[in-house]
């Protein structure tokens, strides 16, 4: 009788796990990092939300990702925003730092349509000075085709 309860409850138990980690059911997976440094709060879209080569476009998931990041800016309404563009090292430095600016502008865009005001947003384009996977010229690398949405307390 015990042994029974006791297979019952573990298999309950491992039914509520095998579903504890999806991406689409939880929120506590996120696909973003966060990073806290004093008082600033720092987004970096992960990769499953990186941008193609050479494109500012963002795919649904990475909309849903600013979207959250939005909501949590409007918890903190004195804080400034800035948003940091990047870029790999394929194309011209010259075009890779219009293009992470580009990006950066993207995303302001859409925080200030999930209610963001535009007035709190800065944005920088970094190109291919900072990456966060150093690569020779002409690599592709999707993890430094990434956006940091920052948010920084009051003065």
């Amino acid at each position: 009788m015990h042994r029974a309860l006791l297979a019952s409850a573990t298999v309950l138990l491992l039914a509520g796990c095998s579903t504890m980690y999806d991406r689409d059911r939880y929120s506590e997976v996120r696909p973003y990092s966060m990073t806290r440094v004093g008082e600033e709060i720092d987004y970096e879209l992960l990769d499953e939300v990186m941008f193609p080569t050479d494109s500012t476009a963002l795919s649904d998931r990475a909309l849903r990702a600013i979207g959250e990041i939005a909501a949590e800016a409007r918890h903190h309404p004195g804080a400034a925003i800035v948003v940091d563009g990047y870029t790999d090292t394929v194309g011209t430095p010259e075009h890779n730092l219009e293009l992470s600016r580009a990006r950066a502008l993207t995303v302001a865009d859409v925080l200030v349509h999930e209610g963001v005001p535009r007035g709190r947003i800065t944005i920088h384009g970094y190109g291919e000075t900072h990456l966060a996977v150093p690569t020779p010229n002409q690599v592709k690398e999707r993890r430094n085709r990434r956006v940091v949405i920052r948010l920084l307390p009051p003065l």
